[in-house]
């Protein structure tokens, strides 16, 4: 149930650059400090989320709108985005979906609401059938809009791009995403295909995010070249060619109306990018070969049209116990007054096994042969804008 984003990153033929040291305002950001040192939205228990992890924050008047991939156990009353470990029966944490899960903060990010169902469901068939994940919400006029992963049926673990939209009506987007009767609409057919051509960089497209500017309206994505590419992920010989960012412009009614036809960033993972100060900031992950993210931290570029961009840099390494000491990834960025506070997943692990969970225990994903269980949290870091 817990998986990881970019599922073919572990098999990178070259191995990418390393990102660039600290070299001045243009490729660098200034230095993130973690507030608080601990997750900002924790998991596993009664409570709180089973799970977190690729978060996206959407900032109104009112605050701060959390989405997170997550995991709904199925019991008697519905969907739940907590799971009791002293209560194991109410809800089978073994029949689950995987979706987006919606909380509120009125701090910045410190404390938060949770909605208790999923905002969007999958689809009973078709290209988002089997698992949403990674989403990132915007708004145009009275309307909320989701972009997201979803897992092909027919290619299994194959990433497309899906849109979705909820309509305010007037209400606050707080009131409309904290009513649990109230979910996003799908979109039947993609927003951004993958491109299964041999010689295209995204034979799988995932982890969207949307930049609006009066000049017009951009989908930045995360490509993957594969040796199959009209094959599923776990096809004999199945293996990854190149990750690297695309773009895609939307018309008004946002539909795709171009896209690359090369990359416009190399080996960059699991990224956002965000329109502030006059300029493209993009937020992202590097490329590690541990398992499930391990060692991964989180990278940095700038630019000022979009398309062309520095260096990579590094933004935040990992290593703080409870919070990120396994690794680190999917970060997401808002620009709030003269800082930017950053969200991002955030792995840490203990050393024992994670099944059966005993009635004070929580909830976590095995690894290194069920030696460590890991725990997917949120973390939260703060940093001044540069002037």
């Amino acid at each position: 149930m817990l998986t990881g984003c970019a599922p073919l990153a572990r098999v990178i033929v070259a191995p990418p650059p390393a990102p660039t040291p600290p070299s001045g305002p243009e490729g660098t950001f200034p230095h993130f400090m973690r507030l608080p040192q601990r997750p900002a939205v924790s998991t596993g228990r009664a409570g709180l989320p089973v799970i977190a992890f690729d978060p996206a924050v959407f900032v109104d008047e009112e605050g701060y709108h959390l989405f997170y991939t997550t995991i709904f156990c199925r019991g008697d009353a519905g969907y739940s985005y907590t799971w009791d470990p002293a209560d194991q029966a109410r809800c089978n944490i073994m029949n689950a979906i995987g979706s987006i899960g919606y909380a509120f903060s009125g701090d910045k990010g410190l404390t938060w609401r949770f909605r208790r169902t999923p905002v969007i469901l999958p689809g009973s068939s078709g290209f988002d059938s089997r698992k949403i994940e990674t989403a990132f919400v915007f708004r145009v006029r009275d309307t909320l809009y989701m972009a997201y992963s979803a897992d092909d049926t027919r290619l299994t673990s194959r990433y497309q791009i899906g849109l979705a939209a909820i309509g305010l009506a007037g209400q606050s987007s707080r009131a409309v995403l904290l009513d649990e009767t109230r979910q996003f609409r799908r979109r039947p057919t993609p927003l951004l295909r993958y491109d299964t051509r041999p010689d295209r960089f995204d034979n799988n497209v995932q982890e969207p995010s949307v930049v609006v500017r009066p000049e017009g309206i951009y989908l930045y994505y995360i490509g993957l070249g594969l040796r199959l590419p009209d094959q599923p992920v776990e096809a004999p010989g199945q293996g990854l060619r190149s990750v690297a960012m695309g773009r895609a412009t939307l018309d008004a009614n946002l539909n795709v109306v171009s896209r690359s036809e090369s990359p416009i960033l190399s080996w960059v993972n699991i990224a956002e990018v965000r329109y502030f100060g006059g300029a493209y900031h993009l937020f992202g992950t590097s490329l590690g070969g541990g398992e499930f993210h391990k060692g991964e931290f989180l990278t940095y570029a700038r630019s000022a049209d979009g398309v062309h961009w520095s260096p990579v840099s590094t933004a935040l390494n990992g290593g703080v116990a409870g919070l990120d000491d396994w690794g680190m990834m999917a970060p997401t960025a808002v620009a709030d007054g003269s800082e930017v506070v950053l969200f991002y997943t955030a792995y840490s692990a203990e050393l024992h096994n994670c099944f059966p969970v005993p009635p004070t225990g929580r909830f976590g994903k095995p690894v290194e042969n069920d030696a460590h269980c890991l725990f997917a949290t949120v973390g939260r870091a703060i940093a001044r804008i540069p002037q």
